[in-house]
């Protein structure tokens, strides 16, 4: 299992000066070893998607620089198609609530404008995700473990069930009235 500090944080964005400006605050805000890595558009970071939980840093407007290139809407509901477990957080200069909406209802997990605020809101926000995928991952071993427990209670009453069927002297009360 990963630890937090090995799980990659990606960052799609088409303006190279934020994404070098954004990368430059995690890296100071983290540490220097924290994985950071960095796409131009949505289409060349899908190709690197893996079936793994990680944090993606999505502009919502990839198309800016690159026309023809998917948005960050487009690519949201892609990533949540591959790996619903990953969390994106949507960045914006769209001040609109429906836009916000939107992308929530499409499995973002938290939407940012870009505004004064960006880098320390990103990084709060990658905090709680970093955090809800431990949690999840955490959720799921505690629920094997739970299957796990049901199952031999489960196979030691039926043990006792059978042992009583075909040896009926054979009981805890047998000389006790």
């Amino acid at each position: 299992m990963k630890s937090s500090a090995d799980m990659p944080l990606i960052l799609v964005d088409d303006d190279k000066m934020f994404i070098t400006s954004l990368s430059h605050q995690l890296k100071g805000m983290f540490s220097p070893e924290k994985k950071i890595q960095a796409y131009y558009t949505g289409e060349e970071f899908l190709k690197h998607l893996k079936k793994e939980p990680c944090v993606v840093i999505l502009d919502y407007y990839l198309n800016s620089s690159y026309k023809d290139a998917m948005n960050g809407l487009e690519v949201l509901k892609r990533i949540m198609k591959v790996n619903p477990e990953t969390k994106v957080i949507i960045l914006s200069s769209q001040d609109k609530m429906e836009v916000a909406v939107d992308t929530i209802k499409h499995g973002a997990y938290d939407y940012i404008v870009k505004n004064d605020n960006v880098f320390l809101r990103t990084r709060l926000s990658i905090i709680n995700a970093v955090d809800a995928i431990t949690v999840s991952r955490e959720l799921r071993g505690f629920k094997s473990i739970v299957r796990t427990v049901v199952v031999l209670i489960l196979l030691i009453i039926t043990g006792c069930i059978l042992l009583q069927h075909y040896y009926p002297g054979i009981s805890g009360t047998s000389g006790i009235k």
